[in-house]
């Protein structure tokens, strides 16, 4: 067999009739292969936004009498281990793993974290009772975002 323009074109129409990636053909010691080119994508990331809340007194923000009352709780905190979603249950329609008031024991399940499809448990690192939720179910938290507060 001959390798010749009319053998290469004939070959080119087979990868696009077909939906091939590559066609090869060897020949009298002369081969041939013929490759589709993939596009190129363009993949944007986008870093959600992170939501201050703020508190207006007389038609001012007062973002320092929220750090105030957090401070005044004289709390510990737990905080996120790693980038993620976080959840406060199992499932949607599952009950919480904690609630304000909660006593939990070390190891007990507090919430998920889901990075990359993985779901992964935040435990209680000593006992402690919840005093306050800081995150909303299925908000993006980052690493060291307070997730609990404790006493």
């Amino acid at each position: 067999m001959k390798i010749d323009v009319k053998t290469i074109r004939a070959l080119a129409e087979n990868i696009e009739k077909y939906k091939l990636n590559e066609v090869a053909i060897e020949s009298e010691g002369v081969k041939l292969v013929i490759k589709k080119e993939k596009p190129e994508r363009n993949i944007e990331y986008i870093q959600p936004q992170q939501i201050i809340p703020q508190v207006f007194i007389d038609g001012e923000a007062q973002e320092d009498k929220i750090e105030e009352a957090e401070e005044n709780l004289n709390c510990e905190y737990i905080t996120a281990p790693m980038v993620g979603t976080f959840y406060t249950s199992s499932a949607p329609g599952n009950p919480a793993f904690v609630r304000v008031g909660t006593e939990v024991v070390p190891g007990e399940t507090l919430c998920i974290i889901e990075a990359m499809k993985l779901m992964n448990e935040v435990k209680a690192h000593k006992a402690c009772k919840i005093v306050k939720i800081l995150v909303e179910d299925g908000k993006v938290v980052k690493k060291g975002d307070k997730l609990f507060a404790i006493e």
